[in-house]
Protein backbone atom coordinates (compact mmCIF):
# COMPACT_ATOMS: atom_id res chain seq x y z
CA UNK A 1 0.00 0.00 0.00
CA UNK A 2 1.07 3.57 -0.62
CA UNK A 3 0.39 6.76 1.27
CA UNK A 4 -2.80 7.13 3.34
CA UNK A 5 -3.57 3.42 3.00
CA UNK A 6 -4.14 3.77 -0.76
CA UNK A 7 -2.52 1.71 -3.51
CA UNK A 8 0.40 3.52 -5.20
CA UNK A 9 -1.26 3.39 -8.63
CA UNK A 10 -4.46 4.83 -7.19
CA UNK A 11 -2.53 7.61 -5.44
CA UNK A 12 -0.97 8.58 -8.77
CA UNK A 13 -4.34 8.57 -10.53
CA UNK A 14 -5.92 10.54 -7.70
CA UNK A 15 -3.11 13.11 -7.80
CA UNK A 16 -3.48 13.51 -11.57
CA UNK A 17 -7.24 13.99 -11.27
CA UNK A 18 -7.29 16.37 -8.30
CA UNK A 19 -4.29 18.47 -9.36
CA UNK A 20 -5.58 18.61 -12.94
CA UNK A 21 -8.98 19.90 -11.80
CA UNK A 22 -7.36 22.43 -9.48
CA UNK A 23 -5.14 23.67 -12.29
CA UNK A 24 -8.16 24.25 -14.55
CA UNK A 25 -9.96 26.11 -11.76
CA UNK A 26 -6.93 28.34 -11.20
CA UNK A 27 -6.86 29.20 -14.90
CA UNK A 28 -10.39 30.59 -14.56
CA UNK A 29 -9.83 34.22 -13.51
CA UNK A 30 -12.53 34.79 -10.88
CA UNK A 31 -11.06 37.91 -9.32
CA UNK A 32 -13.60 39.61 -7.05
CA UNK A 33 -14.45 42.30 -7.87
CA UNK A 34 -15.90 41.86 -10.48
CA UNK A 35 -16.17 38.10 -9.87
CA UNK A 36 -17.00 36.19 -13.06
CA UNK A 37 -17.32 33.03 -10.95
CA UNK A 38 -19.37 31.38 -13.69
CA UNK A 39 -16.02 30.65 -15.35
CA UNK A 40 -15.13 28.29 -12.50
CA UNK A 41 -18.68 26.96 -12.26
CA UNK A 42 -18.48 25.87 -15.91
CA UNK A 43 -15.21 24.02 -15.24
CA UNK A 44 -16.91 22.15 -12.41
CA UNK A 45 -20.04 21.57 -14.47
CA UNK A 46 -18.01 19.91 -17.23
CA UNK A 47 -16.20 17.74 -14.67
CA UNK A 48 -19.38 16.54 -12.92
CA UNK A 49 -21.24 15.89 -16.18
CA UNK A 50 -18.33 13.69 -17.32
CA UNK A 51 -18.90 11.68 -14.12
CA UNK A 52 -22.59 11.18 -14.85
CA UNK A 53 -23.73 13.66 -12.21
CA UNK A 54 -26.26 16.45 -12.74
CA UNK A 55 -24.93 19.81 -11.52
CA UNK A 56 -27.18 22.87 -11.27
CA UNK A 57 -26.13 26.47 -11.85
CA UNK A 58 -28.02 28.85 -9.56
CA UNK A 59 -27.60 32.56 -9.04
CA UNK A 60 -28.86 36.09 -9.43
CA UNK A 61 -26.53 37.18 -12.26
CA UNK A 62 -25.43 35.16 -15.30
CA UNK A 63 -21.72 35.77 -14.76
CA UNK A 64 -21.88 35.05 -11.00
CA UNK A 65 -23.39 31.59 -10.77
CA UNK A 66 -23.11 29.08 -7.93
CA UNK A 67 -22.79 25.36 -8.71
CA UNK A 68 -24.71 22.74 -6.74
CA UNK A 69 -24.55 18.94 -6.92
CA UNK A 70 -26.54 16.59 -4.69
CA UNK A 71 -25.37 12.97 -4.37
CA UNK A 72 -28.01 10.82 -2.64
CA UNK A 73 -26.87 7.84 -0.63
CA UNK A 74 -28.40 4.39 -0.75
CA UNK A 75 -30.58 4.87 2.35
CA UNK A 76 -32.10 7.70 4.42
CA UNK A 77 -29.91 9.84 6.64
CA UNK A 78 -28.64 13.38 7.30
CA UNK A 79 -27.22 15.81 4.74
CA UNK A 80 -23.55 16.80 4.75
CA UNK A 81 -22.75 19.97 2.79
CA UNK A 82 -19.25 20.35 1.35
CA UNK A 83 -19.00 24.12 0.84
CA UNK A 84 -16.41 26.20 -0.96
CA UNK A 85 -16.13 29.51 -2.81
CA UNK A 86 -14.71 30.05 -6.28
CA UNK A 87 -13.95 33.78 -6.21
CA UNK A 88 -10.45 35.05 -5.40
CA UNK A 89 -8.87 38.34 -4.34
CA UNK A 90 -6.93 40.47 -6.86
CA UNK A 91 -3.34 39.59 -7.76
CA UNK A 92 -0.56 41.93 -8.92
CA UNK A 93 0.90 39.83 -11.73
CA UNK A 94 4.24 41.67 -11.90
CA UNK A 95 4.99 40.61 -8.30
CA UNK A 96 4.54 36.88 -8.97
CA UNK A 97 7.17 34.29 -9.90
CA UNK A 98 4.56 32.46 -12.01
CA UNK A 99 1.54 34.13 -13.64
CA UNK A 100 -1.26 34.18 -11.04
CA UNK A 101 -3.83 32.58 -13.38
CA UNK A 102 -1.55 30.06 -15.04
CA UNK A 103 -2.52 27.08 -12.89
CA UNK A 104 1.04 25.95 -13.54
CA UNK A 105 2.31 22.71 -12.01
CA UNK A 106 6.03 23.22 -11.49
CA UNK A 107 8.68 21.75 -9.17
CA UNK A 108 6.09 20.15 -6.89
CA UNK A 109 3.74 23.13 -6.63
CA UNK A 110 0.43 24.16 -8.13
CA UNK A 111 0.60 27.92 -8.69
CA UNK A 112 -2.19 30.45 -8.86
CA UNK A 113 -4.39 32.92 -7.08
CA UNK A 114 -6.80 30.84 -5.04
CA UNK A 115 -4.50 27.80 -4.74
CA UNK A 116 -4.95 27.77 -0.96
CA UNK A 117 -7.91 30.16 -0.62
CA UNK A 118 -9.70 28.08 -1.56
CA UNK A 119 -9.80 26.38 -4.94
CA UNK A 120 -7.74 23.48 -3.59
CA UNK A 121 -10.64 22.55 -1.31
CA UNK A 122 -13.20 23.19 -4.07
CA UNK A 123 -11.30 20.75 -6.32
CA UNK A 124 -10.66 18.16 -3.59
CA UNK A 125 -14.31 18.10 -2.52
CA UNK A 126 -15.42 17.74 -6.15
CA UNK A 127 -13.08 14.77 -6.68
CA UNK A 128 -14.31 13.21 -3.43
CA UNK A 129 -17.93 13.48 -4.61
CA UNK A 130 -17.03 11.95 -7.98
CA UNK A 131 -15.21 9.03 -6.32
CA UNK A 132 -18.17 8.44 -4.00
CA UNK A 133 -20.49 8.32 -7.01
CA UNK A 134 -18.21 5.88 -8.84
CA UNK A 135 -18.14 3.55 -5.85
CA UNK A 136 -21.92 3.41 -5.59
CA UNK A 137 -22.64 6.13 -2.98
CA UNK A 138 -22.99 3.48 -0.26
CA UNK A 139 -23.82 5.79 2.64
CA UNK A 140 -26.87 7.06 4.50
CA UNK A 141 -28.23 10.49 3.62
CA UNK A 142 -27.06 13.01 1.03
CA UNK A 143 -23.83 14.75 0.15
CA UNK A 144 -24.49 18.32 -0.98
CA UNK A 145 -21.64 19.92 -2.94
CA UNK A 146 -21.83 23.73 -3.17
CA UNK A 147 -19.31 25.99 -4.92
CA UNK A 148 -20.34 29.60 -4.32
CA UNK A 149 -19.62 32.99 -5.79
CA UNK A 150 -18.79 36.17 -3.90
CA UNK A 151 -17.27 35.13 -0.59
CA UNK A 152 -14.37 37.59 -0.63
CA UNK A 153 -16.69 40.63 -0.85
CA UNK A 154 -19.94 38.97 0.18
CA UNK A 155 -22.43 41.61 -0.94
CA UNK A 156 -24.61 39.34 -3.08
CA UNK A 157 -24.76 36.34 -5.42
CA UNK A 158 -23.09 33.81 -3.15
CA UNK A 159 -23.84 31.89 0.04
CA UNK A 160 -25.89 34.67 1.62
CA UNK A 161 -28.05 34.94 -1.51
CA UNK A 162 -28.50 31.15 -1.60
CA UNK A 163 -29.61 30.76 2.02
CA UNK A 164 -31.97 33.72 1.64
CA UNK A 165 -33.45 32.81 -1.74
CA UNK A 166 -32.98 29.04 -2.08
CA UNK A 167 -33.10 27.58 1.42
CA UNK A 168 -34.72 24.52 -0.13
CA UNK A 169 -31.39 23.75 -1.82
CA UNK A 170 -29.11 24.77 1.03
CA UNK A 171 -30.65 23.24 4.14
CA UNK A 172 -28.30 20.68 5.67
CA UNK A 173 -27.47 18.99 8.97
CA UNK A 174 -23.68 19.20 8.78
CA UNK A 175 -21.40 21.53 6.87
CA UNK A 176 -17.67 21.56 6.19
CA UNK A 177 -16.08 24.71 4.79
CA UNK A 178 -12.77 26.56 4.75
CA UNK A 179 -11.09 27.96 7.84
CA UNK A 180 -9.05 25.22 9.51
CA UNK A 181 -6.67 22.42 8.66
CA UNK A 182 -3.28 24.13 8.59
CA UNK A 183 -0.93 22.86 11.25
CA UNK A 184 2.06 23.65 13.44
CA UNK A 185 4.54 21.17 14.87
CA UNK A 186 4.66 20.81 18.67
CA UNK A 187 6.66 18.02 20.31
CA UNK A 188 6.51 15.91 17.17
CA UNK A 189 2.73 16.32 16.86
CA UNK A 190 0.92 18.16 14.07
CA UNK A 191 -1.55 20.49 15.83
CA UNK A 192 -4.51 21.21 13.55
CA UNK A 193 -7.18 23.83 14.38
CA UNK A 194 -10.77 22.83 13.72
CA UNK A 195 -12.75 26.02 13.20
CA UNK A 196 -15.96 25.80 15.20
CA UNK A 197 -16.85 29.50 15.08
CA UNK A 198 -15.71 32.94 14.04
CA UNK A 199 -14.85 36.18 15.74
CA UNK A 200 -17.16 39.08 14.98
CA UNK A 201 -15.85 42.15 13.25
CA UNK A 202 -16.52 45.60 14.63
CA UNK A 203 -14.89 47.92 12.14
CA UNK A 204 -14.82 51.59 13.07
CA UNK A 205 -13.50 54.99 11.95
CA UNK A 206 -11.79 57.65 14.03
CA UNK A 207 -11.84 61.21 12.70
CA UNK A 208 -9.53 63.82 14.17
CA UNK A 209 -10.31 67.50 13.71
CA UNK A 210 -8.00 70.47 13.84
CA UNK A 211 -7.37 73.86 12.28
CA UNK A 212 -6.55 73.99 8.60
CA UNK A 213 -3.84 76.31 7.41
CA UNK A 214 -0.71 76.90 5.36
CA UNK A 215 1.88 74.15 5.51
CA UNK A 216 4.66 76.67 6.12
CA UNK A 217 3.26 77.43 9.58
CA UNK A 218 3.29 74.34 11.84
CA UNK A 219 0.15 74.02 13.90
CA UNK A 220 1.30 70.98 15.90
CA UNK A 221 -1.46 70.39 18.46
CA UNK A 222 -4.04 71.80 16.06
CA UNK A 223 -2.80 69.72 13.10
CA UNK A 224 -5.36 66.95 12.51
CA UNK A 225 -2.78 64.76 10.74
CA UNK A 226 -0.32 64.93 13.63
CA UNK A 227 -3.15 64.15 16.04
CA UNK A 228 -4.18 61.20 13.90
CA UNK A 229 -0.65 59.81 14.12
CA UNK A 230 -0.78 59.95 17.91
CA UNK A 231 -4.24 58.34 17.90
CA UNK A 232 -2.99 55.45 15.78
CA UNK A 233 -0.03 54.93 18.11
CA UNK A 234 -2.34 55.04 21.14
CA UNK A 235 -4.56 52.33 19.65
CA UNK A 236 -1.51 50.20 18.84
CA UNK A 237 0.00 50.62 22.32
CA UNK A 238 -3.21 49.97 24.24
CA UNK A 239 -3.23 46.72 26.23
CA UNK A 240 -6.63 45.28 25.49
CA UNK A 241 -8.21 43.04 28.14
CA UNK A 242 -7.63 39.32 27.69
CA UNK A 243 -10.16 36.49 27.57
CA UNK A 244 -8.72 32.98 27.48
CA UNK A 245 -11.55 30.70 26.44
CA UNK A 246 -11.35 26.96 27.12
CA UNK A 247 -10.76 26.44 23.39
CA UNK A 248 -7.87 28.93 23.33
CA UNK A 249 -6.36 27.38 26.45
CA UNK A 250 -6.50 23.90 24.90
CA UNK A 251 -4.83 25.21 21.73
CA UNK A 252 -2.10 26.93 23.75
CA UNK A 253 -1.57 23.73 25.75
CA UNK A 254 -1.00 21.81 22.53
CA UNK A 255 1.11 24.41 20.79
CA UNK A 256 3.41 25.74 23.54
CA UNK A 257 5.86 23.24 24.99
CA UNK A 258 7.41 25.53 27.63
CA UNK A 259 5.21 25.25 30.78
CA UNK A 260 6.21 28.70 32.00
CA UNK A 261 5.24 30.35 28.72
CA UNK A 262 1.98 28.39 28.70
CA UNK A 263 1.11 29.62 32.19
CA UNK A 264 1.79 33.24 31.27
CA UNK A 265 -0.24 33.03 28.05
CA UNK A 266 -3.23 31.50 29.81
CA UNK A 267 -3.27 34.07 32.64
CA UNK A 268 -5.18 37.20 31.55
CA UNK A 269 -2.95 39.32 33.76
CA UNK A 270 0.25 38.29 31.98
CA UNK A 271 -0.92 37.20 28.52
CA UNK A 272 -0.22 40.48 26.69
CA UNK A 273 3.35 40.70 27.96
CA UNK A 274 3.84 37.02 27.16
CA UNK A 275 2.67 37.56 23.57
CA UNK A 276 5.11 40.47 23.17
CA UNK A 277 7.93 38.22 24.36
CA UNK A 278 6.77 35.45 22.03
CA UNK A 279 6.86 37.83 19.06
CA UNK A 280 10.60 38.19 19.69
CA UNK A 281 11.32 34.47 20.07
CA UNK A 282 8.78 32.81 17.74
CA UNK A 283 6.78 35.27 15.66
CA UNK A 284 4.77 32.51 13.93
CA UNK A 285 3.43 31.16 17.23
CA UNK A 286 2.69 34.70 18.41
CA UNK A 287 0.66 35.39 15.27
CA UNK A 288 -1.37 32.22 15.86
CA UNK A 289 -2.09 32.93 19.53
CA UNK A 290 -2.51 36.72 19.84
CA UNK A 291 -5.84 37.00 17.93
CA UNK A 292 -7.40 34.34 20.19
CA UNK A 293 -7.14 36.47 23.32
CA UNK A 294 -10.01 38.90 22.70
CA UNK A 295 -10.53 42.22 20.96
CA UNK A 296 -7.93 43.26 18.38
CA UNK A 297 -7.31 46.68 16.77
CA UNK A 298 -5.66 46.84 13.32
CA UNK A 299 -5.50 50.32 11.73
CA UNK A 300 -5.69 49.69 7.99
CA UNK A 301 -6.55 52.88 6.08
CA UNK A 302 -5.45 56.43 6.93
CA UNK A 303 -6.53 59.48 4.99
CA UNK A 304 -6.57 63.27 5.35
CA UNK A 305 -8.65 65.98 3.76
CA UNK A 306 -5.74 67.82 2.19
CA UNK A 307 -5.25 68.02 -1.58
CA UNK A 308 -1.89 69.82 -1.70
CA UNK A 309 1.35 69.31 0.21
CA UNK A 310 1.39 72.94 1.37
CA UNK A 311 -2.09 72.76 2.89
CA UNK A 312 -2.69 71.50 6.42
CA UNK A 313 -6.09 69.73 6.33
CA UNK A 314 -8.71 70.40 8.96
CA UNK A 315 -9.51 66.70 9.49
CA UNK A 316 -8.00 63.25 9.12
CA UNK A 317 -9.34 59.71 9.48
CA UNK A 318 -8.22 56.17 10.21
CA UNK A 319 -10.26 53.03 9.57
CA UNK A 320 -9.67 50.22 12.06
CA UNK A 321 -10.37 46.54 11.48
CA UNK A 322 -11.47 45.37 14.92
CA UNK A 323 -12.35 41.74 15.75
CA UNK A 324 -13.95 40.40 18.93
CA UNK A 325 -14.80 37.01 20.38
CA UNK A 326 -18.40 35.75 20.26
CA UNK A 327 -18.87 36.58 23.95
CA UNK A 328 -17.82 40.23 23.45
CA UNK A 329 -20.02 43.14 22.35
CA UNK A 330 -19.77 46.45 20.52
CA UNK A 331 -20.10 48.16 23.91
CA UNK A 332 -16.88 46.42 24.96
CA UNK A 333 -15.17 47.81 21.86
CA UNK A 334 -16.36 51.37 22.50
CA UNK A 335 -15.16 51.17 26.10
CA UNK A 336 -11.67 50.09 24.98
CA UNK A 337 -11.46 52.82 22.34
CA UNK A 338 -12.33 55.39 24.99
CA UNK A 339 -9.68 54.00 27.34
CA UNK A 340 -7.03 53.94 24.61
CA UNK A 341 -7.82 57.51 23.52
CA UNK A 342 -8.54 59.06 26.92
CA UNK A 343 -5.80 61.63 26.38
CA UNK A 344 -7.58 62.87 23.26
CA UNK A 345 -11.10 63.11 24.66
CA UNK A 346 -13.18 65.66 22.80
CA UNK A 347 -10.72 65.83 19.90
CA UNK A 348 -11.93 62.89 17.83
CA UNK A 349 -15.18 61.44 16.49
CA UNK A 350 -16.03 57.74 16.52
CA UNK A 351 -18.31 55.98 14.02
CA UNK A 352 -19.04 52.38 13.11
CA UNK A 353 -18.22 51.13 9.64
CA UNK A 354 -19.63 47.62 9.99
CA UNK A 355 -20.47 45.35 12.91
CA UNK A 356 -21.42 41.67 12.93
CA UNK A 357 -22.06 39.13 15.64
CA UNK A 358 -19.73 36.26 16.42
CA UNK A 359 -20.95 32.79 15.62
CA UNK A 360 -20.11 29.23 16.56
CA UNK A 361 -21.29 25.63 16.39
CA UNK A 362 -21.26 23.17 19.29
CA UNK A 363 -18.41 20.77 19.94
CA UNK A 364 -17.97 17.84 20.40
CA UNK A 365 -20.45 16.45 17.88
CA UNK A 366 -20.62 13.39 15.66
CA UNK A 367 -19.01 15.51 12.91
CA UNK A 368 -16.03 16.53 15.04
CA UNK A 369 -15.65 12.92 16.19
CA UNK A 370 -15.67 11.72 12.57
CA UNK A 371 -13.01 14.29 11.65
CA UNK A 372 -10.86 13.08 14.56
CA UNK A 373 -11.13 9.46 13.44
CA UNK A 374 -10.31 10.18 9.80
CA UNK A 375 -7.33 12.34 10.73
CA UNK A 376 -6.08 9.69 13.12
CA UNK A 377 -6.24 7.18 10.29
CA UNK A 378 -4.60 9.42 7.67
CA UNK A 379 -2.05 11.19 9.88
CA UNK A 380 -1.51 9.37 13.19
CA UNK A 381 0.75 12.17 14.43
CA UNK A 382 -2.10 14.70 14.22
CA UNK A 383 -4.05 16.40 17.02
CA UNK A 384 -7.21 18.30 16.06
CA UNK A 385 -8.10 21.17 18.41
CA UNK A 386 -11.35 23.22 18.27
CA UNK A 387 -10.77 26.94 17.79
CA UNK A 388 -12.40 30.21 16.73
CA UNK A 389 -11.34 31.70 13.42
CA UNK A 390 -10.10 35.28 13.42
CA UNK A 391 -11.60 36.03 10.01
CA UNK A 392 -15.02 35.26 8.58
CA UNK A 393 -16.31 32.70 6.08
CA UNK A 394 -19.59 31.77 4.45
CA UNK A 395 -20.25 29.42 7.37
CA UNK A 396 -21.71 32.40 9.23
CA UNK A 397 -24.64 32.60 6.78
CA UNK A 398 -25.52 28.95 7.31
CA UNK A 399 -25.32 29.31 11.11
CA UNK A 400 -27.55 32.39 10.93
CA UNK A 401 -30.24 30.96 8.65
CA UNK A 402 -30.09 27.33 9.82
CA UNK A 403 -29.35 27.55 13.57
CA UNK A 404 -29.49 23.77 13.92
CA UNK A 405 -26.62 23.15 11.46
CA UNK A 406 -23.24 21.98 12.75
CA UNK A 407 -20.75 23.95 10.63
CA UNK A 408 -16.98 23.60 10.86
CA UNK A 409 -13.98 24.77 8.87
CA UNK A 410 -11.38 22.14 8.03
CA UNK A 411 -9.23 21.07 5.06
CA UNK A 412 -6.01 19.28 6.02
CA UNK A 413 -2.51 20.12 4.82
CA UNK A 414 0.40 17.76 5.48
CA UNK A 415 3.25 18.72 3.13
CA UNK A 416 3.48 22.22 4.60
CA UNK A 417 3.07 23.69 8.04
CA UNK A 418 2.00 27.26 8.76
CA UNK A 419 5.59 28.50 8.96
CA UNK A 420 6.57 27.30 5.48
CA UNK A 421 3.24 28.42 4.03
CA UNK A 422 3.94 31.86 5.45
CA UNK A 423 0.46 33.32 5.14
CA UNK A 424 0.34 32.76 1.38
CA UNK A 425 -3.41 33.38 1.12
CA UNK A 426 -4.12 36.80 -0.43
CA UNK A 427 -0.35 37.25 -0.98
CA UNK A 428 1.95 36.96 -3.97
CA UNK A 429 3.09 33.53 -5.20
CA UNK A 430 0.09 31.72 -3.73
CA UNK A 431 0.60 28.00 -4.32
CA UNK A 432 0.00 24.58 -2.81
CA UNK A 433 2.18 21.48 -2.66
CA UNK A 434 1.00 18.84 -5.13
CA UNK A 435 0.91 16.19 -2.38
CA UNK A 436 -1.68 18.07 -0.37
CA UNK A 437 -4.38 18.13 -3.05
CA UNK A 438 -4.94 14.33 -3.28
CA UNK A 439 -4.67 14.09 0.51
CA UNK A 440 -7.55 16.54 0.81
CA UNK A 441 -9.65 14.56 -1.67
CA UNK A 442 -9.04 11.34 0.29
CA UNK A 443 -9.94 13.14 3.54
CA UNK A 444 -13.33 14.34 2.28
CA UNK A 445 -14.18 10.98 0.73
CA UNK A 446 -13.38 9.10 3.93
CA UNK A 447 -15.17 11.67 6.07
CA UNK A 448 -18.40 11.01 4.18
CA UNK A 449 -18.10 7.30 4.86
CA UNK A 450 -17.14 7.88 8.50
CA UNK A 451 -19.99 10.32 9.17
CA UNK A 452 -22.79 8.85 7.04
CA UNK A 453 -22.17 5.10 7.14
Amino acid sequence: MGRWGVDDREVMDLADESVGLLSRLLQADTTNPPGNETRAALVLQEYFVSEGLVPELVGDLPDRQNLIVRLPGTRPGPTLCLLGHTDVVPAEADEWTMPPFSGAVSEGWVWGRGATDMKCQVAAQAVAVARLARSGADFAGDVLYVATADEEVGDYCGARWLVQNRPDLMRCDYLLNEGGGWFSWADGVRVYPLTIGEKAFAQFRITTRGKGGHGSIPLHERNAVELLGRVICALADHDLPVIVSPFSAAYIDRLITDPGVRTRLEDPATARAAVRDLHRTDAELAHLIEPLLGITFSPTIARAGGTAVNVIPSHAQVDVDCRMLPEQTREDVIAEVQRALAAFEGRYDFEWIDVTDGNESPVPTVLSAAIDRVMDDLLPDAAVVPLHLCGFTDSRWFREYFPEVVAYGFCPFAAEDTETMGGREHAKDERIHVDDVPLQAIFFERLVHELLT
